[in-house]
């Protein structure tokens, strides 16, 4: 149970929420970049806070490194209050893009075969 609501919010930011956001043209790399962030994320804070964790005496500093997590995880909150909610629309129209203007700039050029006399 609390592996679950350890992962929830990391993982719905991560990986759910960028499949909703990001139109269809750029979702692949939102979602890895989203992906990148939370690891790279991850090794700052691990190689980071790990040469902080002693200063002034053994462990005397961890109070504050958990001020400095929870300070990080509001502005996670608060940053995803921020996002779009879709409301069943789909991410084309919230992107206001045009279906029919994507597939002419996108599709193959056929030139014509040269006449055989």
């Amino acid at each position: 149970m609390a592996n679950f609501f350890q992962n929830f919010g990391p993982n719905t930011t991560t990986f759910i929420i960028p499949g909703e956001v990001f139109p269809t043209r750029y979702r692949s790399t939102a979602h890895g970049i989203c992906a990148a962030s939370g690891k790279l994320g991850a090794i700052i804070a691990q190689v980071g806070f790990s040469r902080l964790i002693n200063i002034g005496g053994k462990g005397k500093f961890l109070p504050h490194i958990l001020e400095i997590f929870a300070l990080f995880m509001l502005t996670g909150v608060f940053s995803t209050l921020l996002l779009p909610e879709t409301k069943g629309r789909s991410l084309e129209d919230l992107s206001q893009e045009d279906e029919d203007d994507y597939e002419r700039e996108n599709a193959p050029r056929v030139e014509p075969s040269p006449k055989v006399q």
